[in-house]
């Protein structure tokens, strides 16, 4: 008897906590969380992220960047949409001279996508070149989307030479190390790109992968290629350059590249 009462009692306590976890992930399922796409570095509150015309011909007055934002939830059967708004406090930059924004209201995340981008217009001017502005962002709840952990973002606007956001990467304090202009420069012209643009950003050099989500949103690198490029690097710096000195890191270039 005490067997059978022990059964039905464990039988009882299944049935509840598989009804429970299943409104809960109904109640997480059902809400759709929007968040600035960057990481947050340690000791802030939120990301900043860096733009420079510098790379761009002196004729460029306007650029428009893309500032990624994600949402975890299910993926749409239709496009959304998502709004974000200026935090004046916390922003140096003008509207209409050094930003536009260009249709706040109606920035668009695809159907079947878990990604969209907030569309800011740049405008360049003179003053660039000895100082930088600052424009912060921050999300904005909507019928649509609920507001996750990262709902602001600074952008740095400048016209001078600045540490590129993507070489905080693991992969560049790994294989080319502390950051300086020289070395940047060198870089850039090593691997031939003209724009300021991260070289190791396109599909030579990454893989996508799905850990198991059916959706290939995760970007990881081709460690063995980057190594060789590294050593590449380091090779034409001696050969081909003479093996600069760096007065910023107080070595040579080839000297400061990381260690593996």
């Amino acid at each position: 008897m005490k067997k059978i009462l022990y059964s039905i009692l464990m039988c009882t306590a299944l049935v509840l906590c598989v009804g429970c976890s299943t409104d809960e992930i109904d109640y997480f399922d059902n809400n759709e969380y929007l968040s600035f796409n960057e990481s947050v570095a340690s000791g802030q509150t939120y990301p900043s992220i860096s733009y420079t015309f510098t790379f761009k011909d002196a004729s460029v007055e306007t650029d428009t960047i893309n500032i990624p934002v994600s949402f975890a939830g299910r993926y749409m059967d239709k496009d959304a949409e998502f709004t974000f708004k200026v935090i004046d406090t916390l922003t140096t930059a003008k509207a209409d001279v050094h930003y536009r924004i260009l249709n706040p209201e109606k920035q668009i995340i695809a159907a079947h996508k878990n990604t969209g981008s907030a569309k800011i217009l740049l405008m360049r001017t003179a003053d660039m070149k000895t100082a930088s502005y600052k424009l912060t962002l921050q999300l904005v709840e909507n019928n649509k989307f609920k507001i996750g952990e990262v709902d602001k973002i600074q952008v740095s606007i400048t016209d001078q030479l600045v540490k590129p956001d993507w070489w905080t990467s693991t992969v560049y304090k790994h294989y080319l190390g502390s950051y300086s202009s020289k070395k940047l420069l060198l870089w850039l012209e090593f691997m031939g790109v003209t724009d300021g643009s991260d070289p190791f950003d396109t599909n030579e050099y990454i893989v996508w992968q799905d850990y198991g989500t059916g959706n290939f949103i995760y970007k990881t690198y081709k460690d063995g290629l980057i190594k060789m490029k590294a050593l590449a690097f380091k090779n034409w710096l001696r050969t081909t350059k003479g093996d600069p000195y760096d007065d910023d890191l107080k070595m040579p270039v080839s000297q400061s590249l990381g260690s593996y």
